[in-house]
């Protein structure tokens, strides 16, 4: 990860809302990081913060003894809660008083207020020619916003040195692989090679239902796969739209590995002999800092405001064992409740609306018959960063219109649910 200038880093000794803090300094250009209180010191201190603010609420027999050793990194600290008992001698204050939290920052640690996506954009594109140099770089495009906005960024600090890769893993949107052609190859003129791997991902998928092995699968096949193709292309860097939501949920805050929330394939599922560099342009930035970025670099509103889609596509919202015919259920079914979204006028207005298969089969009548078949459930969250999610009141009448097409239009489906969990305690994907 780069280092930004004027980093506070918020030592997150579990407190639950610590991503909500870090946004709320971000909000005035303070640029913040959330690191675990297990990290080892010469890691904290290669991000040369100039500033630690501890944050707990709840803190443990293991924070209390780790806490000290990174007090006495030598760095301007302050503490937020309950931490603040096993800290003596540290500036403390509340976990909610956050214009004591920023004057800490301000006047204690030297903050000005100067990181913002402007200055972002062309420090990004600078730092990835210095990387890059004259080399080539292969990057893995979902036409999903992340990917596509790391596309951009390479695209205009590199140019024609940039190769994206499409890959069509079968576990795509209906219609998927044919819409992300058309977009890239006729709307940016990029350097597209499109790979049809679907036989070989979902083979190696058939019976496996533990969802971080199938997640580690993917990755592993994913990352395979652009191996193959940067052989052609003489690439020296895989590109990965990596944003920081991504590297939250893939580190342990409490020291154990039960501590992770899940693993994302593009942090912690790339295989040791990895014969790629990697450049990752926006793995500092949320969510909603990432589609800012977008806009100011001029991509379509088609493509960033269309609605976030997970890494591993459909296979995480595949509950189970993932198999061609009960894929192309969800396939279906997710299609039609797009489709009912964008007619009812709600798309824009929710941030995730999807499908997920559910394989448990139940007892339903279908074209006057008895059937024995699968339910698809439905999930809508609105969201900022990712980090925490509600989910939406979608009216009666659109969730009925999308519940009756599914049960009527896909062979296989005989029930319907709606998921009405936030995050927390859900995450957004099922699995």
């Amino acid at each position: 990860m780069r280092q930004t200038e004027q980093t506070v880093v918020i030592v997150n000794c579990g407190y639950p809302d610590v991503q909500k803090l870090a946004r709320k300094i971000r909000d005035h250009h303070i640029y913040t990081m959330v690191m675990p209180f297990t990290v080892p010191t010469e890691r904290l201190l290669q991000e040369k913060p100039v500033g630690l603010v501890f944050a707990g609420s709840e803190v443990s027999d293991l924070a209390k003894a780790e806490l000290p050793r990174l007090a006495n990194a030598g760095v301007p600290a302050y503490a937020a809660g309950d931490v603040s008992a096993f800290l003596p001698g540290v500036p403390a204050g509340k976990l909610d008083d956050v214009e004591k939290i920023l004057d800490f920052c301000k006047t204690t640690c030297g903050c000005t207020g100067a990181w913002t996506l402007d200055t972002f954009v062309d420090d990004a594109v600078r730092e990835i020619r210095e990387l890059v140099g004259n080399e080539k770089v292969v990057l893995g495009l979902s036409g999903g916003v992340d990917s596509s906005v790391v596309a951009a960024l390479l695209h205009k600090a590199i140019g024609d040195q940039l190769t994206c890769v499409f890959v069509n893993h079968g576990l795509l949107r209906k219609n998927e692989a044919e819409m992300v052609q058309k977009l890239f190859v006729g709307h940016f003129k990029m350097n597209l090679k499109y790979v049809d791997a679907s036989d070989r991902f979902l083979d190696k998928l058939a019976g496996v239902a533990d969802p971080e092995q199938k997640r580690k699968i993917i990755g592993k096949e994913f990352i395979e796969v652009f191996a193959e193709a940067a052989r052609e292309t003489n690439a020296t860097f895989l590109g990965q739209g990596t944003i920081y939501p991504d590297i939250l949920e893939s580190i342990s805050f409490d020291g154990k590995p039960e501590g992770v929330i899940k693993s994302h394939h593009n942090v912690g599922g790339l295989p040791p002999d990895l014969k790629f560099k990697l450049v990752e342009p926006v793995e500092r930035l949320f969510k909603d800092e990432v589609r800012q970025v977008g806009k100011m670099l001029g991509l379509p509103s088609e493509l960033l405001d269309r609605h976030p889609f997970p890494g591993p596509s459909l296979g995480v919202r595949h509950v189970g064992p993932i198999a061609r015919p009960t894929l192309k259920m969800l396939q279906e079914a997710d299609a039609i409740v797009t489709e009912e979204l964008i007619n009812a006028g709600w798309y824009h207005k929710t941030w995730q609306t999807f499908a997920i298969f559910v394989p448990v089969k139940t007892v339903g009548i279908k074209d006057g018959k008895r059937s024995y078949d699968n339910v698809i459930a439905i999930r809508s969250i609105n969201s900022v960063d990712a980090v925490t999610a509600d989910v939406v009141e979608l009216p009666w009448e659109l969730l009925f219109k999308m519940s009756t097409r599914i049960v009527k239009e896909v062979e296989g489906i005989n029930r319907v649910v709606y998921d009405i969990t936030g995050k927390p305690p859900a995450t957004i994907e099922w699995e």
